[in-house]
């Protein structure tokens, strides 16, 4: 404007109060992101899945599953070294057998479901349980009311009775426990087996052979060693007849079929499965020991080797990722 002039200059641009700048400038907080208040922090925290969920659960009933097993062990160890605690232990003594015996049961039908579950889907393992559990169960109930016979031998196992150790019974004869242990042992055993081969029928038949080599260290644990069910006649493995085995065979040949049909191509297979079959062998085998059953304790030793002896032989990388597991 020139020198003199009467016009007047036209208003500055008033300033801002507030400047908004671009996120480019900005400066940059100095305080490290992890020291950020929360609502500061730009990523919401991750929730929690199903998946996350039923590996936590499973390793809460794996370490309650160990538990009801070392508690037992050494109740047994303390009473045979110290017999005069039983003077102290008598009155609780029905519900410390109790007690870690249903914990046990309880979780080994617990586990498998975590196991299986999220690898077959909800429907296929619903199904598969029931199955087993209908086979089992109903097996059961026929061996132990005498329904059905041949040659004066009761079918499918021989004549038994369950004790009251186990609870409460299914139409008074079979403990609820049971059913859901033939579907969990079952799984387990056909998984391993499917790590021997691949082949369908031969492992339905391996599998098979595996629970009834269970049953070699179960069966005079549960009989002559500590009376959880007893039998009607005196049979030759340890008060155990002959048909006992027999009986295993079928049943569990019987409800490894109806799972191969269910998973149909669904893989049956965990790595923690010899785990728990080992796990479900020692318990037994602890008690042979601890009441004096010696050779029975020896015999269901050497039965127990053989499933991992075979898959060390036949797939030794997937025994090699089982014990893996441990040092995670």
């Amino acid at each position: 404007m020139p020198f003199g002039s009467c016009e007047r200059p036209p208003p500055a641009a008033p300033t801002p109060k507030y400047v908004f700048r671009s996120a480019a400038a900005r400066p940059a907080f100095s305080t490290p992101p992890s020291f950020l208040p929360l609502y500061m922090s730009s990523p919401d925290p991750p929730r929690p899945t199903v998946e996350g969920n039923q590996a936590l659960l499973f390793q809460y009933a794996l370490w309650l599953f160990v538990g009801a097993i070392s508690f037992s062990i050494a109740g047994m160890l303390l009473l045979r070294l110290v017999p005069s605690t039983m003077s102290f232990f008598g009155p609780m003594y029905t519900k410390l057998v109790k007690t870690p015996t249903w914990t046990f049961m309880t979780m080994l039908a617990l586990l498998p479901l975590l196991m299986y579950g999220p690898i077959l889907g909800r429907t296929r393992m619903i199904l598969i349980a029931g199955w087993g559990c209908l086979i089992g169960g109903a097996s059961e109930l026929i061996g132990t009311t005498g329904w059905l016979t041949l040659g004066g031998v009761a079918l499918p196992f021989g004549g038994y009775e369950y004790t009251q150790w186990l609870g409460p019974k299914l139409a008074g004869h079979v403990p609820y426990f049971i059913p859901p242990s033939w579907f969990a042992m079952a799984i387990i055993s056909l998984d391993l087996a499917r790590r021997v081969t691949a082949r369908r029928w031969p492992a339905l038949f391996l599998g098979t052979l595996f629970m009834v080599l269970w049953d070699v260290s179960l069966d005079p644990a549960m009989n002559e060693a500590f009376p959880f069910w007893t039998y009607d006649v005196e049979g030759f493995f340890f008060g155990m007849p002959l048909s006992n085995w027999g009986g295993w065979a079928v049943v569990t040949f019987v409800i490894l079929v109806g799972y191969e049909y269910i998973a149909g191509d669904r893989p049956i297979q965990n790595e923690w499965a010899p785990w728990v079959y080992a796990l479900n062998c020692i318990f037994p085998l602890s008690i042979c020991l601890l009441r004096d059953v010696y050779l029975a304790a020896l015999i269901g030793s050497v039965t127990t080797l053989v499933p991992f002896l075979l898959l060390w032989w036949a797939n030794p990388d997937a025994l090699k990722r089982s014990i893996a597991l441990l040092r995670t």
